[in-house]
């Protein structure tokens, strides 16, 4: 459904409150909200390309400290300094001003740095992306190690990508281009990003990347806690790199990284949800080139443990660690098998031909040695049973004697025996 409005939707007297029964849904609505701001046409197969919008994606928040808007410059209000933040590169606002900041969210493909872009001799390479203001308390310059930024205002600068902090002063003295700090070995830099195939999907090829890292997460994991997951990877690393496995599954991630002789994937989830992204990789013959690691969420995480991941994590502050260990990691071979189920025909078990004998011999001992009316009659009912069964076993025999015809004769010399009995 298309849905117009020559509104905005945040404005200081009007407040929307959007509810979906899916984060899938909650995705759709906010891709089509976005595209009635820019006056675009929105289609449901368009969430796979918010990642290269540069958009804010805001949600509701609050901070310990004050907290100034990045478009007015003024405080948050209230004592907890309550406004909205984009999950991805921190860019803080009130609900007023939200409408009026500017698309510069964290960059992720060659078209998205603009003029920024450095060229020398060697190639292209990516700059610094500053954003002003709202710094921890600890932060210090790397250029002169002294104390940046302000509980008053607005000032100093942060790197959305290498997170190095100057002064406003300082700025000038720091290189020019970004080294893109801790995570470098699995970030796929916006520079890699520039080229679109045929079907319109972004295709990532840079020599600079060895082995990058693809980020499948499943929102709904640990009772939702993967949303939390997936906020604090796109801040460490490209958002185009970072994908929900509830909003279009794995194949989008895995037709971005196809081109690399080798990438790894982290899938943030369950036993089922790496299945599933196993499964495709088979289907998109991508098994030789991707190594995968599990980062688990949620219950019903046994490969995780086996893989020496443990059994659950819920900590999303300790992912900059663990993507550290994730470079260090060894690999292992995993055997993957394909389980088949079916119903065959049924041996029946021939009988033994004691069983007819010992149970002919112990009711006629009943009927010979027995003083009770009741157990004679009774015995005498079982045993005609059991010879008529005796007799139908027997034709059978007979019906197999050119197969087997030692069976046949034994079954021969029972029935001269028990006739002989049945006389008597």
């Amino acid at each position: 459904r298309v849905f117009y409005s020559n509104r905005p939707v945040i404005t200081p007297f009007r407040k929307l409150m959007l509810c979906a029964e899916s984060r899938k849904e909650m995705e759709d609505w906010i891709s089509a909200l976005k595209s009635v701001q820019k006056w675009e046409t929105y289609e449901a197969s368009q969430f796979n390309m918010e990642h290269f919008s540069g958009m804010h994606n805001w949600y509701a928040c609050s901070h310990a400290r004050p907290t100034f808007c990045n478009v007015c410059r003024e405080a948050l209000p209230g004592v907890t300094s309550h406004g909205l933040s984009c999950e991805v590169c921190k860019f803080k606002a009130h609900k007023r001003c939200a409408i009026r900041s500017t698309n510069n969210c964290k960059w992720t493909t060659l078209a998205s740095i603009g003029n920024d872009i450095i060229e020398d001799e060697d190639g292209v390479s990516m700059p610094h992306q500053w954003l002003e203001g709202n710094l921890p308390v600890s932060a210090k310059c790397v250029v002169c190690d002294r104390n940046c930024g302000s509980v008053r205002r607005l000032q100093d600068w942060r790197c959305l990508w290498c997170k190095a902090i100057v002064h406003n002063s300082c700025k000038e003295q720091l290189g020019k281009v970004c080294p893109l700090g801790q995570c470098k070995v699995s970030i796929i830099p916006p520079t890699a990003l520039n080229s679109i195939d045929s079907d319109g999907f972004w295709k990532a090829t840079s020599p600079s990347c060895s082995s990058p890292l693809l980020v499948l997460a499943n929102s709904k994991s640990g009772d939702n806690q993967g949303v939390k997951f997936l906020r604090r990877f796109k801040q460490l690393l490209n958002p185009a790199q970072v994908f929900d496995l509830m909003n279009g599954g794995p194949q989008l991630g895995l037709r971005l990284f196809q081109k690399f002789e080798t990438f790894r994937t982290l899938v943030c989830g369950g036993d089922g949800s790496v299945g599933w992204v196993l499964s495709e990789l088979d289907k998109l013959s991508l098994h030789k080139q991707c190594q995968l690691g599990v980062l688990p969420l949620g219950t019903g995480n046994d490969l995780a443990r086996v893989l020496g991941w443990g059994g659950l994590c819920d900590d999303d502050a300790q992912l900059l660690q663990i993507l550290e260990k994730l470079e260090r990691a060894t690999t292992k071979m995993l055997d993957r098998w394909s389980v088949m189920t079916f119903e065959v025909p049924t041996k029946q078990t021939p009988v033994q031909i004691t069983q007819y004998a010992d149970s002919v011999a112990t009711h006629l001992t009943k009927i010979l040695d027995s003083d009770k009316h009741s157990d004679i009659i009774s015995s005498a009912k079982f045993l005609c049973g059991t010879v008529n069964d005796f007799v139908a076993e027997v034709g059978k025999a007979y019906e197999r004697a050119t197969e087997n015809k030692e069976e046949a004769d034994a079954m021969a010399k029972k029935v001269d025996l028990e006739a002989i009995l049945a006389v008597k």
